[in-house]
């Protein structure tokens, strides 16, 4: 991030490029602080994703506090009434059993039959958001919610006939008696190479190259010849086979979408 001398980092602007929606029973655990901070993280099996989202309909979500002050008599003292409008707004794209699960609280029978209450109903979830925005950044919320309306798109020939689903979140046990939980992620950094092992090996054997980063692998090269083959074991360990070449010292470097890794020493038998 640069930041100038008023303050002001416009790389730190959220500008929102892509993300997803899940949902899971209430009662699904949380994933850990430490889990959702990985930026592999992947939703447990427990979780359904909403698919697409309408252009105009990515997350809204509303943390206010709601209902009066509780006031005393002292001058200037005064403390939030605890009462919130937690709330999450999404419109979602595609009309499918998730949509109507979410919508109507049921699920079909064999032949997509069911019958819907425009009452509502007392369905739980956990829901989880991702946004990635154009810096990089990731945003991630998770809160136990309850559906309080969904309204339809009127149905227009050409266009999509979306859904606006609302989410009310509740004070959860699993954040501290409070409603959301956030986390904010990145953006990553450059990989960086501490080893490898072993330090010299023949063409098309296999090295592990540990390090940091290790995120969107989109190069790995041996003395400047492209590996033909890695596979990312995790942010910190890549396996990759060493590619065909001279032999002599052949410095390893990593590139991923956030930049260019140093130079690690290797060479090849």
């Amino acid at each position: 991030m640069s930041v100038d001398v008023f303050g002001n980092d416009v790389t730190a602007v959220g500008i929102p490029v892509t993300g997803f929606f899940g949902y899971a029973p209430s009662g699904t655990v949380f994933p850990t602080s430490a889990e959702g901070a990985s930026p592999t993280f992947t939703l447990p099996g427990a979780f359904k994703k909403g698919g697409l989202f309408t252009d105009d309909g990515g997350f809204e979500w509303t943390l206010e506090p709601d209902g009066d002050p509780i006031v005393f008599w002292q001058d200037g003292y005064s403390i939030p009434s605890g009462l919130a409008k937690a709330e999450l707004v999404a419109k979602l794209a595609q009309y499918d059993a998730v949509v109507r699960e979410l919508s109507f609280g049921k699920t079909a029978d064999a032949n997509g039959y069911m019958t819907i209450d425009a009452g509502g109903h007392n369905l739980q979830f956990v829901a989880f958001t991702e946004e990635i925005f154009k810096n990089g950044v990731i945003r991630r919320r998770i809160a136990e919610v309850s559906v309080s309306g969904a309204k339809q798109d009127k149905s227009e020939r050409g266009k999509v006939n979306g859904t606006q689903v609302t989410f009310k979140a509740k004070r959860s046990v699993y954040l501290n008696n409070e409603h959301i939980g956030e986390w904010l992620i990145g953006p990553p950094s450059a990989p960086v190479i501490t080893a490898i092992a072993p330090t010299s090996a023949a063409a098309a054997a296999t090295i592990t190259i540990t390090g940091t980063g290790f995120v969107g692998v989109t190069l790995i090269t041996v003395g400047g010849v492209t590996a033909p083959g890695f596979t990312v074991v995790s942010p910190t360990s890549i396996t990759v086979a060493v590619p065909a070449g001279a032999t002599g010292s052949a410095p390893v470097r990593v590139t991923t979408p956030y930049g260019l890794s140093n130079a690690q020493a290797f060479s090849r038998a």
